[in-house]
């Protein structure tokens, strides 16, 4: 039987977002809570994500998430107020629960029931309390609600009501009572306030909304507000709300307005009729989140009740809310390809303009196109700046991932760690974010398991028990640069070798011929693995080949430093975007092609009697470094077009293995916007995608990675 929420289409993405949000700051706040133990204004922050929760949950009708996050809520409140302590086994309560609500939460998507115990696992936090004696606190005495005095009609005779208006437009008194039995009382109280507020301003409300958002039981909600919507129309929007047992609406007096505090100057006293309630005859849709997220530009201010000692003053404070808007990644995308054929056409300006300067040297009407296009120019750049940045998130958003996967691993290990997190705050392109994370959860598998020693050797090895794992983000010359490092053991070169001998990957003669660079660079390769067992985590020689395969396939690099007993550094160098590609242009007899600018690490002329053989390949020596050359006429087939004595490198890098690709003539940089080649054409050896140049051209964007294979026979032999 399929589970009913009540939740639309519309309002899924929010709820969705929201929850994921929530459940985060829980994640990340509980391991922090654990490793400092007494942070009050932590410890707040997850009471808060915890009662949010439990109100989303309980604004669509989910019992069992909205049971759990209340266990969960009492929890934390038990630690906030001091009741018990935080453990170990405390935090691990909580991050069951917090993976149960994951659960929960997909529920909503399927409509299918999940496996969650949400009752036993409820009952665990209970018992939790108990040991914390919290059954000898006695509880707070609760509120007595209190009455807004009934002034209509005072005054008046013959049928006739007072009705207050201000500057024009009605005011009304809202008095509400909250189902004794709702399971989440205050976020009722939440939903009337997000339906006032759709229908005018709240000139007063109590509870305020301080008090609404202590998650405290709420059994009642008075307010004031001031609106030119019909009151059986806002009433009927306060019915819709489910767990409400009595709406009332009225028009407001004068008494009322001065009573609680607000100036009466601008207020002006009329007679109505009385009038007979009508039906509405159009149900008002339900007010929910959404309608607040998508005011942007707007700014609402809210008074509310202030229980402050200042006596002679006004007894409201204003509460800004967030100025944001939601959109889905299918228009930033769209809006990026948009951005993408501007820079193509803009390309083609640039183009057009030098050959009218060249011709019509001189000429006014020239001169006046060459700013205008020089205008447009500007215009696109920044377009595309201020795209790029909206499509730009924190690594944030992957780094608070890791905290709960490294505390997991050090329990399962039987290891002491401490993850430190540097540049969060980078900023990186959504699409690359989306590629990185699966490289950096193998990386950091890594380190815990192969690298970092356990307390006992690291004892032994005067280290202190707890070893240090570091993960930093930063800029660096338009790319960003992301490190993995620990202060482990560090990589064995020989270790790596013989396991790559007995797999087979490697023949003792290749291995006995390998430096200590080459040797460490093994662990790239496919089904090589050093663990001595195979378990969950390590050992079946699938992993670190991922990694560098998924960096390279987004044109990024991967390098590794070690030092034997003291730790491994891994960096990765990644384009800030995958859409639009910086790249070096390059000619090869009849055909151009660009090479990703971040794998180019410089640009060589050399005489032809410079280029040398070994072991049959072409190389140069560079800087008293053998460099392997890929002629690249021959690679694709092509007649060289240059007759010189002379022949252009172009120096790439894939990790430290580097290699020149002989080209004919260097066209210049260009910022070109990547295409993919299409099923039809599928993979072809050295080409990566192709773009669009300025003048129509199809250009190909070279395939860094596949063309180093080119020259892996010469690494693996070269003595």
């Amino acid at each position: 039987m399929d589970l009913k929420f009540d939740i639309d289409q519309d309002e899924m993405p929010i709820f969705m977002a929201e929850t994921d949000e929530q459940l985060q700051v829980l994640d990340e706040g509980l391991i922090r809570l654990e490793q400092s133990g007494d942070d009050n204004e932590l410890v707040q922050a997850l009471f808060r994500a915890a009662h949010t929760l439990k109100g989303t949950s309980g604004m669509i009708g989910h019992k069992r998430m909205v049971t759990l996050t209340h266990a969960l809520e009492n929890a934390l409140d038990g630690i906030r107020k001091q009741q018990f302590i935080v453990t170990s086994s405390f935090v691990d309560l909580c991050l069951e629960a917090v993976d149960a609500l994951r659960l929960l939460r997909e529920e909503v998507l399927t409509k299918k029931s999940s496996t969650v115990e949400v009752e036993e696992l409820a009952s665990r936090f209970s018992g939790i309390s108990l040991q914390g004696n919290t059954q000898n606190i006695k509880p707070e005495p609760e509120k007595n609600e209190p009455e807004i005095k009934d002034n209509t009609g005072g005054g008046t005779s013959g049928g006739y009501i007072e009705m207050v208006e201000v500057n024009g437009i009605p005011v009304y008194s809202i008095k509400i009572k909250i189902s004794e039995n709702s399971i989440a009382s205050a976020a009722r109280a939440f939903q009337v306030v997000l339906a006032l507020q759709s229908f005018g301003n709240i000139l007063y409300m109590d509870p305020s909304q301080e008090e609404i958002d202590t998650a405290k039981p709420i059994s009642y909600f008075n307010g004031i507000i001031q609106s030119d919507v019909a009151e059986n129309e806002i009433k009927d929007s306060l019915m819709s709300i489910s767990e409400l047992e009595s709406v009332e609406i009225r028009s407001t007096s004068q008494q009322e307005m001065v009573d609680i505090g607000l100036s009466s100057t601008t207020v002006t006293r009329i007679e109505k009729p009385i009038e007979q309630p009508e039906v509405a005859s159009q149900k008002v849709k339900k007010t929910t989140g959404e309608e607040t997220a998508i005011q942007v530009g707007q700014k609402t201010n809210l008074p509310v009740k202030q229980n402050g000692p200042d006596q002679g003053q006004s007894n409201t404070k204003a509460v800004t809310a967030e100025k944001t808007v939601r959109t889905s990644v299918e228009r930033l995308d769209n809006l990026m390809n948009l951005v993408g054929e501007l820079i193509t056409d803009r390309n083609r300006l640039y183009q057009i303009r030098g050959h009218f300067e060249t011709k019509f040297h001189g000429d006014e009407k020239i001169d006046a196109l060459s700013e205008t296009i020089a205008h447009i120019g500007r215009i696109t750049d920044q377009l595309q700046k201020e795209v790029m940045s909206i499509r730009m998130l924190p690594v944030a958003n992957v780094f608070h991932k890791f905290p709960r996967m490294v505390r997991d691993l050090t329990i399962k290990f039987n290891k002491k760690v401490d993850l430190e997190i540097e540049g969060e705050d980078t900023e990186l392109d959504r699409s690359v974010i989306e590629e990185v994370t699966d490289p950096l959860i193998h990386l950091i598998r890594n380190s815990l398991d192969h690298g970092v020693e356990d307390p006992a050797t690291r004892r032994q090895n005067g280290k202190p028990e707890t070893a240090r794992v570091l993960l930093a983000a930063r800029h660096e010359q338009g790319r960003i640069v992301l490190t993995v490092e620990d202060d482990g053991a560090g990589i064995n070169a020989d270790k790596v070798k013989n396991s790559a001998v007995q797999k087979g990957i490697i023949s003792e003669t290749d291995a006995a011929a390998m430096d200590q660079e080459e040797a460490i660079n093994l662990i790239f390769a496919s089904g090589l693995s050093t663990a001595k067992t195979v378990s969950d985590i390590s050992g079946r020689g699938v992993g670190l080949d991922i990694v560098r395969n998924n960096i390279q396939r987004i044109n990024g690099i991967i390098s590794i430093e070690t030092w034997p007993g003291k730790g491994t550094r891994f960096q990765i160098t990644l384009p800030l975007t995958l859409a639009i590609v910086p790249t070096l242009l390059v000619k090869v007899g009849p055909c151009n092609f660009a090479i990703p600018l971040v794998t180019v690490l410089e640009t060589l002329r050399i005489k032809d009697d410079e280029i040398q053989t070994v072991n049959g390949y072409p190389v140069i020596v560079l800087r008293e470094r053998v460099l392997p050359l890929i002629n690249l006429s021959e690679v694709f087939k092509v007649t060289s077009g240059s007759q010189s004595v002379y022949h252009y490198i172009v120096v790439v890098g894939n990790g430290k293995n580097q290699m020149g690709l002989i080209v004919d003539t260097l066209l210049g940089q260009e910022e070109v916007v990547v295409k993919s080649l299409g099923s039809l054409v599928g993979e072809v050896y050295g080409i990566a995608s192709a773009a669009i140049l300025g003048d129509g051209q199809v250009i190909l964007i070279l395939d860094v990675q596949s063309l180093s294979r080119h020259t892996s026979s010469f690494h693996d032999r070269k003595a």
